[in-house]
């Protein structure tokens, strides 16, 4: 905090003197709505630029700078995250160009009377809050996400009206023909592969151990199994022996696990195992030696159509929704009136240089010499 405060504090001035300085630079708009947008230095210390007022029309409809500025300090952490000048002016053009388009939905939605119900906006909120186990998540997501329910809603709501949008223009149209085929080539990801549930005890040896520290390892784990088969509690025993620092608390149990995930050896023996039943003896891997117990089995299974078909569906959507905007958009452009009243400074990248012909007579000239 020092430290942060000496940097403040030698800036002060600094930054007092630059804004003084930036207050003989300002200049006078043309009044109304047809003036363009200031462009004022909010952060004299940084030197980033800020722009107000209306920075663009659609359809003679204003867009004022405050939505574009809250889009681009989330880019830029506001300001705290270092972007080149160049990347910067191409970040801030492309929020321009959402936002224009963005109008231009809105303004077509409106046309077609389009309207997202209270109703509606719950059902997706809800919807999209379900993603999230805990409200502990949640509560997370917003604060590390830096976002708010409002903003949350207002995507949701801005989709919703997207999508009746384009299926009151024809555009969203997927068969269930498109769903079941979708479904059939894509039949490995809707798998479920075969898995076990499995506990283990560790007890650890390097592999490249003397042969001693080995033969005692494999006696304390014999012990250990040898309780075990006279009744002794699996979980129990891993808690007071295991020396699996990851697994010991949770007396062993490793979860359900598919093919793969484990070292070969161990996997070998877990999926040999039937629910219910224990190793014989400990196995011996790069670790030291593991008594394993199978707790139950997954065997490996298709989704029927019927419980993926929503996913399926949703995601055939999604595409549609994507490639069905990009066209309306580049319509709607073509067919409105677009005026951008701010220069974001975007410069155009070099030319490569082309090299001139040389005249026919010249190169034929040279191609002489050579050859004499």
């Amino acid at each position: 905090m020092a430290l942060l405060w000496a940097v403040l504090q030698g800036g002060y001035m600094r930054k007092i003197a630059c804004i003084s300085m930036l207050a003989l630079m300002v200049f006078a708009c043309k009044k109304g709505e047809e003036k363009k947008a200031q462009q004022v230095v909010a952060d004299a210390q940084k030197g980033e630029e800020k722009i107000t007022g209306t920075i663009a029309k659609v359809n003679g409809k204003p867009i004022d700078a405050t939505l574009f500025n809250q889009e681009v300090d989330k880019l830029t952490q506001g300001g705290q995250r270092t972007i080149p000048e160049e990347r910067l002016s191409r970040l801030k053009q492309s929020v321009l160009d959402r936002l224009i388009e963005d109008e231009l939905l809105g303004q077509e939605e409106e046309k077609q009377g389009i309207t997202v119900t209270k109703e509606e906006s719950d059902k997706e909120f809800e919807k999209y809050r379900a993603r999230f186990k805990t409200e502990e998540q949640f509560q997370n997501y917003l604060k590390y996400g830096k976002t708010t329910v409002e903003e949350i809603r207002k995507r949701l709501d801005s989709a919703l009206a997207l999508n009746k949008l384009l299926e009151k223009l024809g555009k969203l149209n997927i068969s269930e023909e498109e769903v079941k085929k979708a479904y059939e080539s894509g039949i490995k990801a809707y798998t479920e592969p075969e898995q076990v549930h499995a506990m283990h005890i560790l007890i650890k040896v390097a592999e490249n151990a003397p042969q001693n520290e080995v033969e005692a390892a494999k006696k304390k784990a014999m012990d250990i199994l040898a309780k075990l088969k006279k009744g002794a509690d699996f979980q129990e025993l891993a808690k007071q022996y295991s020396d699996d620092p990851g697994t010991k608390e949770k007396g062993g149990d490793l979860g359900f696990f598919r093919r793969n995930m484990m070292t070969p050896k161990f996997e070998e023996a877990a999926f040999a195992l039937k629910a219910g039943e224990m190793t014989k003896e400990p196995v011996r891997t790069p670790y030291g030696f593991h008594i394993i117990k199978v707790v139950e089995r997954k065997e490996e299974r298709v989704k029927p159509f019927e419980e993926v078909r929503d996913q399926i569906y949703e995601s055939l959507k999604n595409r549609q929704v994507f490639k069905a905007r990009r066209e309306l958009v580049e319509q709607l452009k073509k067919d409105a009136k677009i005026e951008i009243l701010v220069d974001l400074g975007i410069k155009a990248p070099p030319q490569p240089e082309t090299k001139k012909p040389e005249p026919a007579g010249q190169a034929g000239a040279e191609q002489e010499k050579e050859k004499k």
